[in-house]
């Protein structure tokens, strides 16, 4: 990593200052292989350290990360140089990389529609309001997509022994294999998610009577505190299971996809029969929403209308109390409107709705 970056040549060809030097090193590349990817990292910092490029929604904390970059890589070599002069590569780059990639990868937001980002010390925070949907690249390479109505925060760097994050809202985690490493998922009601390597989905609205979680791929653990940071339970879920946290009686059940809960099969709500998901469906629908797909599988009315209200970022009101107790299944992959939606309900249980301050009020049509 020393070698290119305090080669001039390199530096040259980073920048594209010479194509002399860019034809030089991309001859260079192929017969190095094995050098390829501290090629193209070396490559990065020296772009990124010269032009200090960051997206127009991020500017206001480009130059902390800047400055941020060139204090630690100073730091590193001179705490990680020996008496010979040589610097531990391995160091130095641990060091560079970890600000680097939050100026390449976790600075710039992939949003669907614009998020915020905060600076606070030594975390920063992504805002996602109602109706948006986001994705962010964390500097371990975990990708995380943040649903609407999520805060998500983070550290600027992750600490040597692990990797903590803190979510409300709903998120969908790809997280990075660390063997040594583990990630730790914070929710609300002294629950966390302790995985290595995995995909899961969370759900934990502040204003949700449960806390869900999901697991695809891999293993995790979920971990239950008391008010003193004492375990009093922990729950290992397996790919295709889903764990739900009660917060009103505090009761946390793990249950396999595709299977009624005990809850469902015994309700005192008449439903109309509908095919039970096979567990790779299932997870289709709970993930759904990362693809920017809108999917209800046999859910009561009112239940969908929360999950409305955060898509569409509007405010929306069912005045009649039975109608929020049937049930609808449907999916919807075409950015359709909350009014083509609405009038597709219409077609198995006629409604009318208006709207009034930004708010939809739906009720039954009356009956001539």
């Amino acid at each position: 990593m020393e070698d290119f970056l305090l080669n001039e040549s390199f530096q040259r060809y980073a920048l594209k200052r010479t194509q002399e030097d860019v034809n030089y090193w991309e001859n260079w590349l192929p017969e190095h292989a094995d050098e390829s990817a501290i090629f193209t990292q070396a490559k990065e910092i020296i772009s990124f350290i010269a032009s200090k490029k960051i997206q127009h929604d991020h500017e206001f904390i480009r130059d902390e990360v800047y400055t941020k970059l060139q204090k630690q890589i100073r730091s590193q070599i001179e705490y990680n140089r020996k008496p010979s002069g040589k610097i531990r590569i391995r160091h130095f780059w641990y060091a560079a990389s970890a600000i680097i990639l939050i100026g390449l990868s976790i600075l710039f937001v992939r949003n669907n529609r614009p998020a915020s980002v905060a600076s606070t010390g030594q975390y920063l925070e992504v805002v996602v309001p109602e109706g948006q949907r986001s994705q962010v690249n964390l500097p371990d390479g975990t990708k995380v997509w943040l649903n609407s109505g999520t805060r998500f925060k983070y550290p600027t760097e992750f600490l040597t022994n692990s990797r903590d994050v803190y979510v409300t809202g709903e998120a969908f985690f790809n997280v990075t294999h660390h063997k040594n490493l583990p990630f730790v998922v914070h929710l609300k009601e002294n629950l966390s998610i302790r995985v290595l390597g995995t995909e899961f989905n969370v759900k934990c609205y502040d204003d949700d009577k449960i806390i869900e979680t999901t697991l695809v791929k891999g293993m995790i653990r979920l971990i239950k505190k008391d008010d003193h940071n004492r375990i009093v339970q922990e729950v290992n879920i397996k790919p295709n299971e889903k764990a739900t946290y009660e917060k009103t009686n505090l009761k946390l059940v793990v249950t396999k996809l595709g299977q009624a809960s005990k809850e469902e099969e015994t309700s005192a709500v008449a439903v109309q029969k509908v095919k039970e998901p096979k567990p790779a469906e299932e997870v289709e629908f709970i993930t759904a929403w990362k693809d920017n797909a809108l999917v209800f599988h046999d859910e009561r009315f009112e239940d969908i209308r929360v999950k409305m209200e955060r898509w569409f970022g509007m405010k929306i009101d069912i005045g009649d109390t039975s109608l929020k107790q049937e049930r609808f299944t449907g999916k919807f992959v075409n950015n359709e409107t909350i009014y083509q939606i609405l009038d597709i309900f219409n077609r198995p249980e006629p409604i009318q709705y208006s709207v009034k301050n930004k708010e939809i009020i739906i009720s039954r049509k009356k009956k001539k």
